[in-house]
């Protein structure tokens, strides 16, 4: 015998539902974080910009910045490298809610020429420790502290 909810939802209906639910909003915070590096590699500060809230607070290295319009200029201050390759590994997310807790490991590459056909390929190691909040555009990054947990230089070529 199927046990029912009140609403005439079967139990094990609603847990199929709340599952799909949790995923999709697990799926969407992950795109997220893949568009925050695709607006970084790109220099890209529309794009950049659209994954955080109007308020939201990026954090690196105990200092802020405040506010979308503010964290569109990040991508930009990358020009000074040849190419930055932003790589999202773990992806932990925890949802409660319209609220969600994240922690994204990374290993982002920054290139600068060093001599014909070779760079110093700068490569910064982070975990980024997130909150979410769903708004009515859809989950958004609400606060993103940068935590630089060690840094590499090694030599790269060009490709052949």
């Amino acid at each position: 015998m199927v046990q029912r909810y009140c609403n005439g939802i079967a139990k094990g209906e609603q847990e199929v539902a709340d599952t799909a639910t949790l995923l999709a909003d697990e799926r969407e915070i992950a795109r997220l974080v893949h568009n925050y590096a695709k607006g970084c590699d790109t220099r890209n500060g529309e794009l950049f910009a659209a994954q955080f809230t109007e308020d939201a607070v990026l954090e690196l290295a105990g200092r802020e910045t405040v506010g979308r319009e503010r964290l569109a200029k990040i991508p930009s201050m990358l020009n000074q490298y040849h190419l930055t390759y932003h790589m999202v590994h773990n992806v932990l997310i925890d949802v409660t809610g319209d609220t969600a807790t994240g922690e994204v490991y990374s290993a982002s590459h920054h290139l600068n020429p060093i001599q014909r056909e070779m760079f110093s390929d700068r490569v910064m190691y982070i975990t980024y420790r997130d909150n979410y909040v769903r708004t009515q555009a859809g989950w958004k990054i609400a606060r993103r502290l940068v935590d630089v947990q060690f840094v590499e230089y090694k030599p790269v070529r060009e490709p052949d």
